[in-house]
């Protein structure tokens, strides 16, 4: 890497002083150098060096892609490359030997939507944070550091797009000179903090890219050495002076930045911000375009008004590179050579020879984590095994998962004839604690109407297991109040203990189960309990626990001389299987959600009255196309203790027996099943679209007192439409249920269609 010279007063003397030696032995010194580029990437000593200068522009820069096409196409070898951002992108790529075809093929199969997006995708996080996710569905996160609220200094983290970048660069890891390569390159960086220009000439490819396009306030700066970097495009967006320092003799020149904003369009304080961002970024860019010569080519294409966000649009911006390179395809043919000379390019241009090495190491760096333990015991299975790229995103993933870290990367390493892995986590700047508020609304437009305002802490690296401490409360609807020790143990840390208390009020309506005049209670339970719980695989987990608590309910709303209160001890022992490879909590397109729990209610732990409940559910995900089917079965079985309510399940909602209200009916003895269709119908054109979706569900469910109860006959069917959202609160349903026996509604809901049978 190398910075911008900026000499100070200071050392005017000195450099006068080595003036005169400079002067004899620059020539001799350029000659050389000049004689070991001539070797380089097929460049022959009888023509001119001829540098590719690519621009920034965001998904514009896949422009640059069809320009390379048509420079293939025409038989100009390239001798150097230098790019900013996105040009850095695709310059590396090429410059590391990919061809302009296997590139296009790479961007074709990237889904800029998911790489864009630091989260994993759910089915690749560990059971206690898909858990998480579904009782927090969205919502917002602060941190807390040194008491103070904190952010993160970007939208995006750059997770997934560094891992991305070190897997297509993986082959040239060994290479930290970049005048290796199989073409010599520079990518163009910005120092936030002075204001600097940064060149990268050696050192972690990857990691060069990822800096180079770390446009400010979306992705967060990348720390390197002494540097906290940003895009190159923030001071140089046209790097025609960096080629230049290359030794090129003429350059092809391909500009792809958006062009400034009409009048119109600067309608609110962000466009205008952007306007002046861009005014600057054009001054540089036309003091760069005003050294060009009649040697040189410039190349704009016409991408008109795509935006740097449009990732979804990149083949077109490919066509249209093509298209304005074929324009001025009789200015590129100066640079054409005869086949015996580009053959010799094409077998230079080529990845630099890689085998798969068996890792012998992996090394956690400490300096930046409280929790490497974690890590290591994470990364684990990957000792002596032949390096698998894939295995070890997925594991970096898991890592990365778990909420706690602002990055996890890894990279190859070779100590002596040994290679192994280099991890480098670093815990989220602005934590160690956290604060997730999240929502949940219901309302049937029928004067029936509940929310719940959910208010989470967790404070995070207690151990370098990853022990940590949860409390919560919930305002609302349900009242909680909720707190949790967590303490992962074992030599894999697959094993975990948790310490628990937790508070729980809410209004229960008994006019159903009564069959009588209505009555109305105060419902409240307190409990305390201890869970150890294992985890063989993330989609996994068998539990046991043991709790101890009361619950109690007071007469809000009824005839006091038919109906009192009630109050009754509770301890149990019970335990649990789950399995979880579900992808959304959302709207699911694939996998598989499984629960099993058996608990009793023993006198021997103080239980007043013994009972047992048996709780299954079960929900599996399809998706054909933009089509996508979720079904469903919830059994909640309770024998003894027929007055215990903490044994009861509850039925009623939106895909929950729709046209009752939501979880109107409560009783020992629920069953229900059911199938859910919804479609997509707002296609991603931007990155920044908001999922849409049409669909309905049809159900069949029921609810009884006691066993000898149950039968076929007291079933009924149920069915609803509805509109849904998947928006960052979570997602929100409009939609009208009606179920068997005229019971209908309409719903407003925050929430899931995937629930838990968690009782009160």
């Amino acid at each position: 890497m190398q910075d911008d010279p900026r000499p100070s007063h200071r050392k005017v003397r000195l450099l006068r002083r080595w003036a005169f030696v400079a002067a004899l032995l620059l020539p001799l010194a350029a000659g050389a150098r000049q004689a070991a580029t001539d070797t380089h990437a097929g460049t022959h000593p009888d023509r001119p060096r001829t540098c590719l200068v690519l621009g920034g522009g965001g998904a514009r820069g896949a422009a640059h892609i069809g320009v390379l096409k048509v420079l293939e196409r025409e038989r100009v070898p390239v001798d150097c490359i230098v790019g900013t951002s996105m040009g850095a992108v695709v310059g590396g790529l090429y410059a590391s030997g990919y061809s302009a075809d296997e590139i296009e093929t790479v961007l074709d199969r990237i889904d800029w939507a998911d790489v864009l997006r630091d989260k994993p995708p759910r089915n690749e996080r560990s059971m206690r944070r898909k858990e998480d996710d579904l009782r927090l569905l969205g919502g917002v996160e602060v941190g807390l550091s040194n008491g103070k609220i904190a952010f993160p200094r970007g939208l995006i983290q750059g997770q997934k797009l560094e891992m991305l970048l070190r897997r297509l660069l993986l082959p040239t890891w060994q290479v930290r000179d970049f005048d290796q390569l199989p073409i010599p390159f520079r990518a163009v960086a910005t120092d936030i903090v002075t204001g600097d220009k940064v060149v990268f000439g050696q050192g972690d490819m990857a990691l060069a890219i990822r800096a180079s396009m770390s446009v400010p306030g979306v992705f967060a700066p990348v720390r390197y050495q002494d540097h906290l970097l940003v895009d190159g495009g923030v001071v140089d967006n046209l790097p025609i002076d960096e080629a230049r320092r290359l030794g090129a003799q003429r350059l092809i020149v391909v500009r792809v930045g958006t062009p400034l904003m009409s009048e119109e369009r600067l309608d609110s304080p962000l466009a205008i911000s952007h306007q002046m961002a861009g005014v600057l970024m054009k001054r540089v860019v036309n003091a760069q375009l005003a050294t060009l010569g009649t040697q040189d080519l410039l190349i704009t294409p016409p991408l008109g008004d795509m935006g740097s966000q449009d990732f979804n649009h990149s083949p077109a911006a490919v066509a249209v590179g093509e298209q304005a390179a074929q324009a001025e395809v009789a200015g590129i043919r100066r640079y054409q050579v005869d086949p015996a000379q580009y053959a010799i390019f094409q077998q230079q241009h080529r990845p630099p020879a890689y085998e798969t090495p068996i890792v012998a190491f992996i090394d956690v760096l400490r300096e930046d984590t409280q929790t490497p333990r974690f890590i290591e015991q994470r990364l684990q299975p990957q000792l002596g095994q032949p390096l698998q790229p894939e295995r070890i995103e997925r594991q970096v993933a898991l890592t990365y998962g778990e909420g706690r870290y602002e990055q996890v990367q890894w990279r190859l390493d070779q100590h002596d004839d040994q290679f192994g892995l280099v991890i480098a986590p670093q815990d989220k700047r602005w934590g160690p604690d956290f604060l997730h508020f999240a929502l949940r609304l219901s309302d049937d437009f029928d004067g029936s109407s509940n929310y719940q305002l959910i208010s989470e802490f967790t404070r995070t690296g207690l151990t370098d297991q990853g022990a940590e401490l949860k409390l919560r409360i919930g305002l609302g609807e349900v009242e909680e109040a909720f707190a949790e020790y967590y303490h992962p143990f074992g030599s894999s840390g697959r094993h975990a203990l948790s310490t628990y208390a937790r508070y729980r009020a809410t209004d229960l309506d008994l006019a159903l189960l009564q069959r009588g005049s209505l009555a109305q209670y105060r419902y409240s339970q307190w409990l305390g309990g201890l869970r150890w719980a294992w985890s063989p695989h993330p989609d996994w987990e068998l539990a046991s626990f043991l709790e101890r608590g009361q619950e109690r309910t007071r007469l809000d709303v009824g005839n006091p001389s038919e109906l009192g209160n009630y109050r009754a001890d509770m301890g149990s022992i019970g335990w649990q299987l789950r399995h979880d490879s579900i992808d959304s909590s959302a709207f699911p397109s694939r996998g598989q959600r499984l629960s099993l729990t058996r608990q009793h209610y023993l006198d021997a732990l103080g239980t007043d009255d013994p009972a047992a409940v048996t709780r299954l559910q079960w929900d599996g995900a399809w998706a054909r196309g933009e089509s996508r089917w979720l079904g469903g079965l919830r059994i909640s079985s309770a024998h003894g203790g027929d007055d215990l309510l903490a044994t009861y399940g509850f039925l009623g909602g939106l895909g929950n027996l729709s046209g009752y209200p939501e979880e109107a009916i409560f009783a020992p003895q629920t069953a229900l099943a059911r199938m859910v269709y919804y479609r997509r119908v707002a296609h991603a054109d931007s990155l920044l679209t908001i999922p849409l979706y049409v669909g309905g569900s049809l159900e069949w469910g029921g609810f009884w007192r006691t066993r000898d109860e149950v039968n076929i006959d007291g079933m009924q069917s149920a069915g609803s439409v509805f509109v849904g959202a998947d928006t960052f609160l979570g997602p929100v349903f409009l939609g009208y249920g009606r179920a068997q026996g005229g019971h209908d509604s309409f719903y407003l809901t925050f929430g899931s269609l995937l629930r838990t049978l968690d009782g009160f």
